[in-house]
């Protein structure tokens, strides 16, 4: 605790700051009505699971299951790659935008931004490049605290 009586962000609560997420369009309990749209984490707290998302008009508190965040820009390029041959135009079109995005992009905001609103708008390619926040938090738990 800190001198104000706040609790201290860890690392990874630092980490997820600036983040793009997607409110998870089969959401049940949703009071501010942010199904399905794209937002940045502002704060998080990791141990009690409250992840405070930035929409444009305000902010909401949801759940790491509540959200929806992009795989690696490896693991989406390397998913493009394999569904070259055997995906229809429109999907093969999208994920080719969200891997430009991703990897010419500077890694700004703006730029993950659209890559994470193409991928709102296609379903059909979503599995292929969004994973649940709490997914993504347990992915890089042994890489961030794991020995060698």
């Amino acid at each position: 605790m800190s001198i104000f009586n706040t609790p201290e962000m860890s690392a990874a609560d630092d980490k997820l700051r600036g983040v793009v997420a997607l409110v998870r369009p089969d959401l049940e309990c949703d009071p501010l009505n942010k199904r399905n749209q794209v937002g940045v984490i502002s704060e998080a707290d990791i141990d009690f699971d409250n992840i405070y998302v930035d929409f444009v008009d305000k902010v909401g508190l949801f759940s790491a299951e509540g959200l929806w965040v992009l795989l690696p820009p490896d693991e989406i390029h390397q998913n493009l790659a394999d569904m070259a041959y055997e995906a229809p135009f429109e999907a093969l079109k999208a994920m080719t935008q969200i891997d430009l995005f991703l990897r010419y992009g500077d890694g700004n905001v703006n730029a993950r931004f659209k890559a994470m609103s193409i991928a709102r708008d296609h379903p059909a390619i979503q599995p292929l490049c969004v994973v649940t926040l709490n997914n993504q938090i347990a992915r890089e738990m042994p890489n961030q605290y794991g020995r060698d």
